[in-house]
C-alpha cells in the first residue's frame, strides 16, 4: 500500500497532535520493543497503517522526509 505526500503529512500531523511521548518511543525503540509500543499505544487501525507504511521502502522514505518526521527524528535522537 502506498501513501500520497498528502497522505503522509496528514499521518505526522495526527501523530504529533496525539502527544506521543518522544522518550517512551526512544526508549522502545533502543529496546527494541516498538511493535509492542505500536500495538499498545495506537489504535488497531493505526497500527495496520503504520506498520504497512513502514514494510514498504518507498513509503517509509516519503514518510521520513516529511518536516514532521524529521522534527520528530531531532527531538528522538537529542540526548
Amino acid at each position: 500500500m502506498n501513501f500520497s505526500d498528502e497522505q503522509m503529512k496528514k499521518i505526522m500531523k495526527n501523530a504529533s497532535s496525539k502527544g506521543v511521548d518522544v522518550n517512551k518511543v526512544k526508549k522502545a525503540a533502543e529496546s527494541g520493543n516498538i511493535e509492542d509500543f505500536i500495538g499498545k499505544n495506537l489504535s488497531p487501525d493505526a497500527s495496520k497503517k503504520l506498520k504497512s507504511v513502514l514494510t514498504d521502502k518507498a513509503s517509509a522514505e516519503r514518510l521520513l522526509s516529511t518536516p514532521e518526521a524529521k522534527e520528530l527524528l531531532k527531538n528522538l535522537l537529542k540526548g
